[in-house]
């Protein structure tokens, strides 16, 4: 994704990528639709409205995505027809635990200015998470995202507020180091197995988009 300042553009995209960021769920949470969504592929460029534009100078760089992405409802329902529904489906997860011994990270601190306060929480480099101020609800998202997890992630660590730690995700670097492994040794977390109900978004309708 490339944003600009009143505009987004997705390249490369598939019907069921776009509807999956749209509705910000997991890839596999998005069910039923004809074989072309996933193989034929979309460039996606939407201009930002004027009270787009007056809310996202209010807010946080990490709360910028959700609202650019909600954009995306009105540009799958009107470009694509896409008529859709949600259920609710119990599926296998993992719960986000703290390991014997406990967390081998700390509380961020507190920020130093408002300017500090709203700047970007972590950055990723391919393999390495630098987490700077972010809660264990963000740590779970990404870990759900990890292919080797393949399962939604739940936090029931315990810990509240934000976090300072850096993760180095092993599936990038090391096949032979396993992530559950790295997660404990790294971080003093675990993944222990469980269930939870997904948000699913079934597909009922969706056309091929008609040319610009």
């Amino acid at each position: 994704m490339k944003d600009s300042v009143d505009r987004m553009t997705l390249t490369g995209c598939n019907a069921r990528v776009l509807v999956a960021d749209a509705y910000d769920v997991n890839l596999e949470n998005v069910v039923g639709g004809p074989a072309w969504i996933d193989a034929e592929q979309y460039d996606v460029t939407a201009t930002f409205g004027d009270a787009l534009m007056a809310k996202l100078a209010t807010v946080s760089p990490q709360e910028r995505s959700p609202l650019i992405f909600t954009m995306l409802r009105s540009v799958m329902e009107q470009r694509f027809g896409l008529v859709l529904h949600h259920e609710a489906r119990e599926v296998p997860a993992y719960a986000l635990v703290v390991a014997k011994g406990g967390p081998k990270f700390g509380p961020a601190p507190p920020p130093a200015s408002e300017a500090e306060a709203y700047a970007v929480g972590a950055k990723y480099n391919g393999h390495l998470w630098t987490v700077n101020r972010e809660p264990m609800t963000f740590l779970a998202v990404q870990l759900s995202r990890i292919p080797e997890v393949g399962r939604k992630v739940i936090d029931q660590t315990g810990l509240e507020g934000k976090y300072r730690f850096n993760f180095d995700d092993p599936s990038k670097t090391d096949p032979d180091l396993s992530v559950f492994t790295a997660l404990t040794e790294q971080l003093g977390l675990a993944l222990k197995p469980t269930k939870a109900t997904g948000d699913f978004i079934v597909i009922d309708h969706i056309e091929r988009p008609s040319a610009n």
